[in-house]
C-alpha cells in the first residue's frame, strides 16, 4: 500500500519511565524485542514500506536503533520541544508524500485490516476505535448512529458503562495539516478533532480486535505474554 506511515514516538513516557530508566518508551523490550520492531514487523507484512517517525525525548536512542533496518524506508522528523499528538504530526509534514497517510501511536499494538479501512475510506479523516468495558484507563469516544465522531471524554480513575475507546490508529488526509498550527504544542484528541468536529464528518472504523497498551507498568507485563 503506498500510503504513510506516522508512528509517534516523541512522548516522555512517565508512567512506566521506574522501569524503562533511561530507554525510550518505543523501544521497551518485549520478549527480547524492541517494542517498536513489533509494530514495523507487522506494518510490513500488511503492505507498508515507508515509515515516518517523530521522535523527541531521548531521539538520538531511537534513530540509532533504527538506522540499522534495511527492509524498508524510516525517515526521523524530530522534535526540539514537546509537540503533542497533533503538533508532531505538523511537523512531519514536509516529509509526508502520500495523499493519505496512516498515524499511530508508538506505545500501543493493535491488529487492524488497514487495506479494508482505506478501501472504505469516504471522509478525509478516520479514526479506529475498539468497544470496551474498560474505557475508564483510556477515555472513551462518542460516536453517533452513523458512526461519525461526536466527542472524547477524559480518562477517568473508574470504568464507566461499555463504550468505545480510542486505538490510536488514524487515516489523514494532506487537508487535514492545514488545520494544525505550526510550531505549537497540539493534541489530536483535545484540540484538532475538536475542531474538526465543527466543520466535516469523520468517520469509524470499529474493530473486534484487542489493544496492547505498554504506557503503564501493568499494562507492560501484560504485553509481555500477549506477544
Amino acid at each position: 500500500m503506498k500510503v504513510d506511515t506516522i508512528i509517534l514516538a516523541g512522548g516522555l513516557g512517565t508512567r512506566i519511565r521506574s522501569i524503562l530508566d533511561d530507554t525510550p518508551k518505543c523501544l521497551a523490550p518485549i520478549n527480547g524485542r524492541p517494542f517498536i520492531d513489533l509494530l514495523i514487523d507487522d506494518l510490513i507484512k500488511k503492505g507498508f514500506k515507508r515509515f515516518i517517525v517523530c521522535v523527541g525525548y531521548l531521539k538520538e536512542k531511537i534513530i540509532h536503533h533504527l538506522e540499522w533496518r534495511n527492509d524498508c524506508i524510516i525517515v526521523f522528523s524530530e522534535e526540539n520541544q514537546l509537540l503533542g499528538t497533533a503538533g508532531a504530526i505538523k511537523n512531519a509534514e514536509k516529509f509526508i508524500l502520500s495523499k493519505r497517510f496512516i498515524v499511530l501511536n508508538g506505545d500501543t499494538f493493535v491488529d487492524i485490516n488497514f487495506t479494508h479501512w482505506h478501501n472504505n475510506l469516504k471522509e478525509l479523516e478516520s479514526i479506529s476505535l475498539i468497544k470496551s468495558k474498560n474505557s475508564g484507563q483510556y477515555g472513551s469516544v462518542v460516536i453517533d448512529k452513523k458512526g461519525f465522531l461526536k466527542s472524547f471524554l477524559e480518562k477517568t480513575t473508574t470504568n464507566i458503562s461499555e463504550n468505545y475507546i480510542n486505538t490510536g490508529r488514524y487515516f489523514f488526509s494532506k487537508e487535514t495539516l492545514s488545520e494544525i498550527p505550526t510550531g505549537q504544542k497540539y493534541s489530536l484528541e483535545y484540540d484538532l478533532f475538536p475542531k474538526l468536529i465543527k466543520k466535516r464528518n469523520i468517520s469509524s472504523y470499529i474493530i473486534k480486535n484487542q489493544i496492547i497498551d505498554i504506557g503503564t507498568p501493568e499494562s507492560y507485563k501484560t504485553a509481555q505474554k500477549l506477544l
